[in-house]
């Protein structure tokens, strides 16, 4: 099963912190580097998602605070976005709210944001069988964040085993469904919906990563999934289908 939205991080520090125009340049994704994954971007991954998407195409492309796992998470739209030598850089314009005024802007101007990641779905890749990275060929981008840590608080479920998996993960997914719900029937998306489709992807992607997992024995078991815990996964995944079909009633 195809990823809806993957993630990579890069230790980049901010390129600039301009204070009079107020605005930063960051380097979102770094190209023809193998990285932990064994996965390495072509020179030319991100040219024509940048041009469709980006700043002189459809405009979809946001600056974001931890992958955004909240639609209050979003700093603003990348002015500009191009390739730079072998990065992929942004420019991003600081906004009087409160996120930017309080806590990323400060984090800017002291250097103290020295990482960022780039949320992305690929499109085409080669992967070959004696080893050699898996060269991404072509991507969607959807949006770089600034990130303070390796392990941010909003990584994929990807991996997590069924014991270290939560309700209460499934519950705040619901919730957030919940949300995007009554923001589309308040029309808060009728002019520009990018930022919804972001967050659909993001809990698309959990859903898969849900119904990844319900399935897999944990690490270093031979045990099968017990019928109990396959139905309650099944169960949840449900649940969280039938509410993302309230956003087209």
């Amino acid at each position: 099963m195809q990823s809806a939205l993957e993630r990579k991080q890069f230790n980049l520090k901010a390129l600039d912190v301009d204070t009079k125009t107020r605005s930063v340049k960051i380097a979102i994704a770094e190209l023809e580097s193998v990285d932990r994954d064994n996965e390495i971007f072509s020179p030319t991954a991100f040219d024509k998602t940048i041009a469709e998407r980006g700043p002189k195409g459809t405009n979809e492309v946001w600056h974001m605070a931890d992958h955004g796992w909240s639609l209050n998470s979003a700093l603003s739209k990348f002015k500009e976005l191009y390739k730079e030598g072998k990065y992929i850089v942004g420019i991003s314009d600081y906004r009087d709210t409160k996120l930017w005024r309080d806590t990323i802007w400060p984090l800017y101007e002291a250097g103290d944001i020295n990482q960022h990641s780039v949320g992305f779905r690929t499109v085409k890749s080669i992967s070959s069988e004696d080893g050699s990275p898996r060269e991404i060929l072509e991507v969607t981008l959807w949006e770089g964040s600034a990130v303070l840590w390796g392990a941010n608080p909003y990584t994929p479920v990807m991996g997590i085993t069924k014991s270290a998996f939560k309700q209460e993960d499934v519950d705040d997914a619901i919730s957030r469904y919940d949300k995007l719900i009554k923001a589309v029937k308040s029309g808060r998306f009728e002019e520009d919906d990018s930022l919804l489709m972001l967050e659909l992807k993001r809990l698309q992607q959990f859903t898969i990563d849900l119904s990844r997992i319900s399935t897999q024995p944990e690490p270093g078991s031979t045990e099968p999934v017990k019928a109990k815990d396959l139905v309650e996964m099944i169960q949840l995944e449900s649940e969280l289908k039938n509410t993302v079909a309230g956003l087209f009633k």
